[in-house]
């Protein structure tokens, strides 16, 4: 059976960092889909990282992905569309920003998704989205959020 884990972005190590490295555990052989990786982000637990079998989107080395990839939320359909999840049985994506649950795969591949939290930007809760705290960027934010929910 041919298995692939997708995780959303791997920037710091945290709690679906670690749900992520359970599923690596469980399936080393699958490879992981993200939309980028910052190795600096994951501090001590990069040097583990850079031993899985990692594909990056095509656009995982700009540095307005890195950087920027909040405020240009809108362009992650085009992020996960860029990869082609059609040799595969079974699919997992890790998710606590929810887009990667929206890859495109075969209609015989089972597709799991493991949802951390609801995405809680797009409902107005408080979340650690420093970019937001000007007003004009918070408008765009409410724009860009109507268009994802």
């Amino acid at each position: 059976m041919k298995i692939a884990i997708v995780h959303d972005f791997l920037k710091e190590y945290g709690g679906a960092e670690r749900v992520l490295e359970v599923l690596h555990e469980i399936y080393p052989e699958a490879p992981i889909y993200t939309a980028f990786v910052d190795y600096k982000g994951l501090g001590v637990h990069a040097e583990r990282v850079k031993k899985w079998k990692i594909i990056q989107s095509p656009f995982g080395s700009s540095y307005f992905m890195k950087k920027f990839h909040s405020p240009l939320r809108f362009l992650a359909p085009l992020v996960w569309e860029s990869f082609d999840f059609g040799n595969y049985d079974l699919v997992i994506s890790s998710s606590g920003w929810y887009i990667s649950r929206g890859i495109i795969t075969h209609p015989k591949t089972v597709h799991i998704c493991y949802l951390h939290h609801p995405p809680r930007h797009l409902y107005g809760y408080e979340t650690a989205l420093e970019w937001q705290k000007y007003w004009p960027v918070r408008v765009y934010a409410l724009l860009i959020n109507c268009g994802l929910r």
